[in-house]
């Protein structure tokens, strides 16, 4: 059975050998890696879990963040492409969506350089059904 972070591991794993937005690689948690040629990666990891309040109370939901980290600034239609198929259906049947909150951006530089990296921060959420 797969996990909810090896679904979203796997999708974003396949968007990095997407040529058209090539990017470093998938982490949860943070990046430590010293040796990345450019600063285009994801990092992903939990946020939080809890009741959804609008079916049965004991029905959980969990939130996540996906980061999209990119050298100078995220190509316009890229984090549109990253949500859709975060949540497009796949063969484990693991659902992801979207949350209502914004997605945000925020701003740093590479290393000890002048290069801007963008962060854009995508909030998920996965829909769980207790017994």
């Amino acid at each position: 059975m797969s996990s909810v972070l090896d679904r979203i591991r796997g999708t974003l794993e396949t968007m990095c050998h997407d040529q058209t937005v090539p990017m470093e690689g998938v982490w949860y948690g943070a990046c430590k890696e010293k040796s990345l040629k450019k600063w285009n990666y994801f990092v992903f990891n939990r946020a939080r879990t809890s009741k959804n309040g609008n079916t049965n109370k004991r029905d959980l939901q969990t939130f996540y963040y996906v980061h999209i980290i990119h050298e100078d600034y995220i190509p316009e239609g890229y984090v549109e492409s990253v949500v859709e198929a975060l949540e497009a259906p796949d063969e484990s049947g693991t659902k992801l969506r979207i949350t209502n909150e914004d997605i945000l951006y925020d701003y740093t530089f590479k290393g000890s350089t002048n290069m801007v990296v963008e962060i854009a921060h995508i909030p998920i959420y996965h829909p769980e059904k207790r017994c």
